[in-house]
């Protein structure tokens, strides 16, 4: 008796597929970031929330601030009294606060800058230099972008939140309180250094920390 053929599938006949199993993986948090220069890592933006009322003033400053008041000439700025102007309004407020730079154990802080009239000593200045056909100084280029000295202002002090820079619109304080407010309402930052200022003559700026 001959034993029977085993039984020979046709070439369509369906694969078993392993059903897959679910796993739960824990994901840890992100790690913060180093920043260069910084002594601790930056970290991450806090997550965004409502604020229950006006923003407080930690401390204030302005330039100038008594009669004859000088700028301090800034390295790698020329020509231009307005990142002198940027800077020294700035550091007032911010060693009012903290002390000499850097700022030691200071949250995640926003640079805000606002100018109705911008940086017109270095406008003017490339423009001189294009009409007489001479050869225009890189570092014009450089500064010409406002946020270049709140860049300055960021490694002197050891800030790691966000740079903004403002042209004219924003005269009122309110107005530039309320943008301050968005930033740590979004969770860019914990509290925001807001600069005014407007290149003459005369030169004049204010300076505010800011936070809840």
């Amino acid at each position: 008796m001959t034993a029977p053929r085993p039984a020979v599938l046709p070439d369509h006949a369906p694969v078993p597929v392993p059903v897959p199993v679910s796993v739960s993986v824990s994901v840890p948090a992100p790690a913060p970031v180093p920043v260069p220069g910084h002594p601790h890592p930056a970290s991450p933006s806090a997550a965004p929330r409502v604020l229950a009322g006006p923003l407080r003033v930690l401390a204030a400053a302005r330039w100038p601030d008594r009669p004859g008041d000088e700028l301090p000439a800034i390295a790698g700025f020329v020509e231009s009294s307005f990142s002198p102007l940027v800077a020294e309004t700035a550091e007032r407020c911010l060693r009012a606060h903290y002390g000499p730079p850097p700022a030691a154990g200071a949250p995640r802080t926003a640079l805000l800058l606002a100018s109705p009239s911008g940086d017109t000593g270095t406008a003017d200045a490339l423009a001189r230099a294009t009409a007489a056909g001479q050869r225009v100084a890189p570092l014009l280029f450089f500064q010409s972008n406002p946020n270049a000295v709140l860049g300055h202002l960021a490694a002197r002090w050891q800030l790691d939140g966000p740079v903004v820079a403002l042209g004219p619109g924003f005269r009122e304080e309110r107005e530039l309180h309320e943008r301050a407010a968005l930033l740590i309402e979004d969770g860019d930052a914990e509290q925001v250094l807001a600069i005014t200022a407007v290149q003459g003559p005369p030169d004049r700026a204010t300076a505010v920390l800011l936070a809840p």
